[in-house]
């Protein structure tokens, strides 16, 4: 039994539950920006990448879909105002940057915001924020928000860039017995198929032994079966062309699971706490639990987790063994120059 954790925000809903939102795009993230020429890859006015927000139960581990209207977006924190669908232009934004609309993705009508035109730039290098803010209902209204980074990267060369897609958004349940993931390599905004090399690896928690396992695939596609996923499973994939190369990281869920680990994050004192580090708040202590899907109850069997802390790449930043808390530092975000990834096994 296992459950991700990214750094989300984390609205209690009702008596042990709470609804964690986090943020998917249809396409990576990141752009490239050349040395001197300023030329910008991946293209995303090519690729229009589509980001929406995923919410679950804890509890129940299951995916809730939110309201389609009322949401709100921001960009560096800024809201983004819109007319017809289309932002505004903002500062050094131009208009028509962002789409805001409703798309069914993975079966759920969602709020999406559409990624139209670059945002690198020569003048812009740093990376930027999306932020999404909307209600779900859940028998009353409940706020969610969660945030993603668009990662903007200076080059000297030829940039490249993997990801991984997968069907069904990732989900395996009991009308899903297996998932597709393939992994792609863009090199300079083109995708590289030829004299490409592919390393499938899965994240592996437990006492004593923490990291990627070689899964012995060296193929672009690989079948990822229901019994392979406990809970939720992190997989990755090295992409290697040219004497250079590239990895992408996945999630797996399995919402059909009988046992449903819940991280429970805390501060110091014991009470609830959203899973946000800053100057603010710079201390999560998770003291984990387990739930019976079908009953709701807790089962106290469940004492003791082993916990692994890595940065978005899946490299370690800190672990624990046979614990019964783990503590997460604002100083692990800043070691990790970004948000984090909380992977706990019991």
């Amino acid at each position: 039994m296992s459950e991700v954790k990214g750094q989300t925000t984390i609205h209690y809903v009702k008596q042990g539950d709470s609804l964690t939102c986090s943020l998917r795009s249809t396409f990576p993230l990141k752009q490239f920006v050349t040395n001197g020429a300023g030329t910008v890859s991946p293209a995303f006015a090519t690729n229009k990448p589509c980001i929406y927000p995923v919410v679950r139960s804890s509890l129940h581990a299951s995916r809730v879909a939110p309201q389609t209207s009322g949401m709100k977006w921001y960009y560096n924190g800024v809201e983004i105002q819109f007319s017809s669908g289309l932002s505004q232009s903002m500062g050094g934004v131009a208009a028509g940057t962002f789409k805001s609309e409703v798309k069914t993705i993975d079966g759920f009508a969602v709020p999406t915001l559409t990624i139209l035109k670059d945002l690198a730039s020569s003048s812009n290098i740093d990376s930027d924020t999306i932020e999404f803010r909307g209600t779900v209902n859940t028998g009353f209204a409940a706020v969610v928000s969660a945030s993603i980074e668009v990662s903007i990267e200076q080059t000297d060369g030829e940039a490249y860039l993997a990801y991984i897609s997968i069907n069904n958004g990732g989900v395996i349940d009991d009308g899903t017995n297996s998932l597709t993931a393939t992994a792609h390599l863009l090199v300079g905004g083109t995708e590289k198929s030829s004299g490409v090399s592919y390393a499938w690896y899965k994240m592996n928690v437990s006492a004593g032994v923490d990291g990627w396992v070689s899964l012995n695939k060296t193929t672009q596609s690989i079948t990822i079966a229901a019994s392979d996923v406990n809970s939720s499973e992190l997989y990755k994939c090295v992409v290697t062309s040219g004497g250079k190369t590239a990895s992408a990281v996945m999630e797996v869920v399995d919402e059909t699971d009988i046992l449903v680990l819940y991280p429970n994050p805390t501060n110091q004192a014991g009470s609830p706490v959203p899973e946000e580090l800053s100057s603010a708040q710079p201390l999560i202590v998770y003291r984990p639990k387990v739930y019976k899907r079908s009953t709701q109850q807790q089962d106290n069997s469940f004492t003791r987790f082993n916990f692994l802390l890595t940065n978005s790449a899946g490299d370690e930043i800190a672990s624990q063994d046979n614990a019964q808390t783990f503590s997460v530092l604002l100083d692990h975000a800043q070691e990790a120059d970004g948000d984090l990834t909380l992977i706990i096994s019991a």
